[in-house]
């Protein structure tokens, strides 16, 4: 059986440690890259301008383009390990932090600002989310980050109930998933978003068999933990509404011990005592309960 690869996680790191291990990394591949300038400049200084070869010319152009293919990468690597501070360790408030030390043009579409704007609708903060993406205008059709804007710009609308522009979300969405082909390399992700929007609207609808079974195939689909966490609370709704309250109770249990600091923590504390009468307890407050009511021996001096 082959090794798991081993996960990547921030949780035992300060927000202050992950910023100065960006800054760092940061300087670190800026330095590479001067570098790979210096080198080739020095290079072209061993000839004369009589004396310059083809091969010289093209060892200088090579070493520019390594210094920038050095960088580049580097700061790709960077921003998808940082990526899982949410995805996998479901910890906004410290995505937050960390991107609004990157944030360069908050009013462009660019990634750094679109993840400040993702930072602030899972802690909570939907209407300030809104006027956020907003602000920082929509990226093109041919983007990434075409129907991620839509996903969570119809989140914030789905939290604030505002149906009718999800309504109009769901056609503009439509139509652009019809407009594309098979080939498409974003396809895949348009035809996503249809069934999140579907979940959604059903749900608001009062559809609730319709909605859970759109939640439960989304939840399969789940690649992170963030995403777990957002359709598990969802599906755990819709079973209490629909009256199975003790699968509904373990799924909210499942959401309050996984899901970091996100809004979906309150909102499953709440619907897990709507089905028990009573608080969940994760392990560690309960450990932290016995501990202060003396129940664990002190350790010897």
């Amino acid at each position: 059986m082959a090794a798991q690869k081993k996960k990547i996680t921030f949780k035992g790191q300060s927000t202050e440690a992950v910023i100065r291990q960006y800054k760092r990394t940061r300087l670190i591949s800026y330095a590479l890259y001067s570098l790979a300038v210096l080198m080739a400049m020095m290079s072209l200084t061993w000839y004369s301008v009589d004396s310059i070869s083809v091969f010289s010319l093209v060892l200088t152009l090579i070493m520019i383009v390594f210094g920038i293919y050095v960088v580049r990468n580097v700061g790709i690597y960077m921003m998808a390990r940082y990526l899982e501070i949410l995805r996998a360790d479901c910890d906004p408030k410290k995505f937050e932090e960390l991107y609004t030390h990157m944030e360069v043009h908050p009013d462009r579409p660019n990634e750094v600002t679109f993840n400040i704007c993702r930072a602030i609708y899972y802690q909570g903060r939907f209407q300030e989310a809104l006027d956020r993406l907003k602000a920082m205008g929509r990226p093109k059709e041919t983007s990434a980050m075409y129907f991620q804007y839509y996903n969570l710009l119809a989140s914030c609308y789905d939290e604030l109930g505002d149906v009718e522009k999800l309504v109009l979300i769901k056609e503009k969405i439509s139509k652009q998933v019809l407009s594309m082909k098979e080939k498409d390399k974003y396809i895949g992700n348009g035809r996503m978003l249809m069934m999140i929007l579907d979940q959604m609207l059903t749900q608001k609808e009062g559809r609730i068999s319709r909605s859970r079974a759109l939640c439960e195939e989304l939840l399969d689909n789940a690649t992170f933990t963030l995403a777990r966490i957002q359709w598990t609370c969802r599906l755990a709704t819709l079973e209490y509404q629909s009256g199975a309250g003790r699968s509904a109770m373990e799924h909210a249990a499942y959401v309050i011990d996984d899901g970091g600091n996100t809004f979906y923590v309150q909102r499953a504390r709440e619907l897990y005592e709507k089905c028990c009468g009573h608080p969940y307890v994760t392990e560690e407050e309960q450990f932290k309960a016995n501990l202060a009511a003396g129940m664990y021996d002190q350790p010897e001096e």
